[in-house]
């Protein structure tokens, strides 16, 4: 806005020099939002005692700090600043608050409360704030207002920064999922039966009826069927603690590196978010990954074709891989497990361990509608392995489904030994940032209702570990290059701080 501003009558305002004069202020369209338009905070020098707080920061073990805030300042905010006009009162920086729910969430704070506290009483929050003050209705409007973006562009393009910054390849990748305790109270979950006397919406008539079919696919009772009426989409399930609380199962897609590649959070099912972190890789990386390693938990036919389609390799066992006797599938009843039994594609039957033959007898379907064929064995009454085979008079039966040749060749892959020991490198790769997320950052529960409000959760938490992640890699790098510059001079944490730009 422009205009003339004039003194009015009578000499009060003569203190202040306002004399007639013309102000020109500065017009900014409405579609032309840059960082002029947003409140920045304090970007110039402010002390603790006879130190400036970046330096003080650096003598006291929280370098981290000043470069997060550098690296917070390369980042394209466009999809942030976009949702907002150059008109009113200017509102604070996404970079600013941003910053502050990620330096929360590295700290185990990230309550509204507490990151709004965090900005008044922490010096490395002040610092990346600028002194700014947010407070907590602030940083939950924001969150509020980019959830979307939150929850995956924002990730995705941090990604894609962080690989080109860091020059990360196309490599190994371990997948893994874990149980977070949602929002909705325990006392709240209901059990089929309660159900029916309680006013369901339809979100909660199709929750029920996918889980009974569920359960009814595994042979359990559907009238044990457990929800919570308030938070339909949380499936109770065992947590960590061994409770059994309404829960969503977040999964990871962890680069070798240790930044977190792609994640997900189905509600339960592990295996439905596989492919879609897939194509998140790709889209940042360029490609695939090079080698793609999971637990005993992903080992289903439907996603190991995939994976065989895009031409991905696989280490993926059977079974929990503790023991070299434990890489296959054991059997629930402790009997002799299907995978002991060797296919003859030729012949089309099965050899058993005891040297006899299982023919194919008839096809089938199964409650979920995939198609396989039975295998009974003909002389299993008078066999010495039968009373740990089968305890039917008829003899032992084996379901032979379709893709099931794929798990074949799994378990040839993993009767060698390399294979073994690269698989033993998922736990190194995946295992430790989950202990990140639960013991530094605090991710034990989520605090947003339903799934969309546990996606935007875990989004700022892999944000705020990859961010932490890329500063450690970077000072990693940082020492690596200057033992090499010069290996001459004896090196000493106090040297390699001064040498830290």
């Amino acid at each position: 806005m422009s205009g003339v501003q004039r003194q009015l009558a009578g000499n009060a305002q003569r203190s202040l020099n306002f004399g007639e004069q013309v102000v020109v202020a500065k017009v900014v369209a409405p579609d032309a939002v840059g960082d002029e338009s947003f409140v920045c905070g304090d970007e110039g020098d402010f002390y603790i005692g006879e130190q400036r707080l970046d330096q003080y920061l650096r003598h006291r073990d929280q370098v981290w700090v000043v470069r997060l805030k550098a690296l917070l300042a390369e980042l394209n905010y466009e999809q942030l600043t976009s949702c907002y006009q150059a008109l009113g009162r200017r509102a604070i920086h996404p970079r600013v608050i941003l910053g502050l729910i990620v330096y929360g969430i590295i700290n185990g704070q990230w309550t509204l409360r507490g990151l709004e506290r965090l900005a008044r009483v922490d010096l490395g929050a002040m610092w990346l704030a600028g002194r700014l003050q947010p407070d907590h209705s602030t940083i939950g409007k924001f969150i509020s207002l980019h959830r979307e973006v939150l929850s995956e562009d924002f990730f995705d393009e941090l990604l894609k920064f962080l690989v080109t910054r860091l020059h990360l390849a196309v490599g190994t990748v371990a997948v893994d999922g874990t149980v977070i305790e949602a929002a909705a109270s325990h006392y709240s979950v209901l059990r089929a039966e309660a159900l029916r006397e309680a006013d369901r919406t339809p979100e909660v008539e199709q929750a029920l009826a996918e889980r009974q079919r569920d359960r009814e696919l595994h042979g359990r009772d559907t009238a044990m069927t457990a929800i919570a009426p308030g938070e339909p989409q949380a499936v109770v399930q065992q947590t960590k603690q061994g409770l059994y609380r309404p829960s969503y199962k977040p999964s990871l897609m962890v680069h070798s590196s240790g930044i977190i590649a792609a994640k997900g959070v189905p509600a339960s099912k592990e295996t439905a978010v596989v492919m879609p972190m897939v194509d998140c890789h790709v889209e940042s990386f360029g490609a695939p990954p090079a080698r793609l390693l999971a637990d005993a938990g992903y080992s289903e036919l439907e996603l190991l074709g995939q994976l065989a389609e895009r031409n991905i390799d696989v280490l993926c066992p059977a079974g929990q891989a503790h023991s070299p006797s434990s890489w296959v599938k054991q059997s629930r009843q402790g009997k002799i497990p299907k995978s002991a039994f060797r296919y003859d594609p030729d012949r089309d039957l099965y050899h058993c361990p005891a040297g006899r033959e299982l023919e194919r007898t008839n096809n089938a379907r199964d409650a979920a509608g995939r198609n396989y064929t039975v295998y009974r064995g003909r002389r299993c009454g008078d066999c010495p392995l039968k009373l740990s085979c089968t305890k039917s008079a008829a003899g032992r039966t084996l379901n032979r489904y379709v893709g099931d040749e794929l798990k074949e060749a799994m378990a040839q892959v993993f009767t060698q030994a390399a294979a073994r020991q690269q698989y033993r490198k998922r736990a190194a790769i995946v295992e430790p940032v989950f202990a990140l997320l639960r013991q530094r950052q605090r991710l034990i529960r989520f605090h947003r209702r339903g799934l969309a409000g546990a996606n935007i959760e875990f989004s700022l938490h892999c944000i705020a570990f990859n961010l932490r992640k890329a500063v450690g890699l970077a000072e990693t790098s940082l020492f690596c290059v200057l033992l090499v510059r010069l290996p001459h001079r004896k090196w000493t944490l106090g040297t390699i701080a001064s040498a830290s730009p």
